[in-house]
């Protein structure tokens, strides 16, 4: 469908041009990186914007304008991310990091309803004018920004495009405990929000319909917002790693609770646990990697790290909808294969293989945190790798404008 591709445009270029653009975000002046990526989002949304007004538009040029912001965020995100630790005083990147997760769900819970009545009282015509104003001002505010860059390691010789991009992967392999938790990371959005999102709305609407899927979506943000608030309040806990385990363990409770009753309410509980410990437990995600890696690669890491992400979540909302529909609702219909071992438990029939699913999915997640638990370079990865600190000789040219 139309809206299947927009969505496949909206996402695909950002995942695999980040495997690229960190190794140019690490060498470029990461100021002009971001500045130059806004303007080139910015003019696609006027480009669009003027072909809509000229009567001109059609659904494929929203292919082309969607695959122009995917490159140009694919630049401009880790360039953003690299650049925190530059800005802000490392006791304070978890309430950045809480601050970044409170505008990222309060987007995701007031944009589309704000968008739906722009779009009813205004037209199409005025959201274009909207977007591009929007992106004319974090232009503004760009241009107006003082950013650092990162003192190049000295030890480090640069070579060529290629070879800075094998240097990235280098860094992480050479310090297993960061490999591990990219690991984890990577599986554990594979599972949610990769399945876990993707069925999240059949679930519903096979228990309670239209409005239990909605109340279910906005469930998640409720819970993602709260993530945020409290992430910037607290500031986590000071063994980030200890706070990544708990949150997935709670996560794959929570997980568990979602199909164990035919509930809106317990599917509600359930998915806002979810917002909350996922959106908390991938901010001292990000924190863990801004202070343990130098910032002279961190450009790299983030690119790595969101190409990694992206392939699993998108992998994981393809193989659900298969999974589900041909393997565990069957099994879970009247007379199926698990409908005399789980039936008694969770109960039979439609929307029952996907709640067998949620509870396969909780019980795998618990035992990430398990296995994670027995690892000593997961469990210790905060003593395995100090805290990234500039040799004696850097520390005079390390500018940073810390807050």
């Amino acid at each position: 469908t139309a809206y299947s591709a927009l969505l496949f445009f909206a996402v695909l270029p950002v995942g695999l041009g980040s495997i690229f653009t960190g190794t140019l975000v690490d060498i470029w002046n990461r100021r002009v990186v971001m500045l130059v990526g806004r303007t080139v989002a910015s003019l696609s949304t006027l480009v669009a914007a003027l072909l809509f007004f000229s009567e001109a538009l059609e659904i494929w040029h929203l292919y082309i304008v969607l695959t122009v912001n995917g490159v140009a965020n694919a630049f401009v995100i880790p360039s953003m991310e690299a650049s925190v630790p530059m800005l802000i005083r490392k006791e304070n990147l978890e309430r950045a990091a809480g601050l970044t997760q409170m505008t990222t769900s309060l987007e995701l819970i007031v944009s589309p309803a704000l968008a739906g009545i722009l779009l009813v009282s205004s037209g199409l015509g005025f959201i274009f004018i909207v977007d591009f104003v929007t992106f004319g001002a974090s232009v503004l505010a760009l241009a107006l920004s003082a950013i650092p860059q990162p003192v190049p390691d000295p030890d480090h010789e640069r070579t060529s495009l290629l070879g800075e991009f094998i240097f990235g992967f280098r860094y992480i392999a050479e310090r297993p405990p960061f490999v591990y938790l990219m690991v984890l990371i990577t599986l554990t959005l594979f599972l949610m929000p990769g399945i876990g999102y993707a069925l999240s709305t059949p679930l519903a609407l096979s228990v309670a319909g239209e409005r239990a899927a909605g109340l279910i979506r906005s469930s998640f943000g409720a819970g993602a917002m709260i993530s945020g608030i409290l992430l910037t309040a607290w500031g986590g806990p000071k063994r980030r790693m200890n706070g990544v385990l708990a949150c997935l363990a709670i996560a794959g409770l929570a997980s568990m609770l979602i199909g164990l009753r035919e509930s809106v309410l317990l599917i509600a509980m359930g998915t806002f646990c979810i917002g909350v410990t996922f959106m908390f437990m991938f901010g001292l995600n990000r924190v863990i990697w801004q202070v343990k890696a130098a910032p002279e690669v961190l450009g790299r890491i983030s690119s790595l790290r969101m190409a990694l992400g992206s392939g699993a979540s998108s992998i994981g909302v393809l193989v659900a909808g298969p999974l589900a529909q041909h393997v565990f609702e069957p099994m879970m219909a009247e007379g199926g294969a698990f409908a005399g071992s789980f039936g008694p438990i969770i109960g039979v029939g439609e929307g029952r293989g996907i709640a067998l699913m949620y509870i396969i999915e909780g019980l795998v997640l618990i035992g990430f945190v398990i296995a994670s638990a027995l690892t000593r370079r997961i469990r210790l990865m905060e003593d395995l790798i100090p805290d990234y600190s500039p040799p004696a000789g850097r520390v005079a040219n390390e500018t940073r404008v810390a807050r």
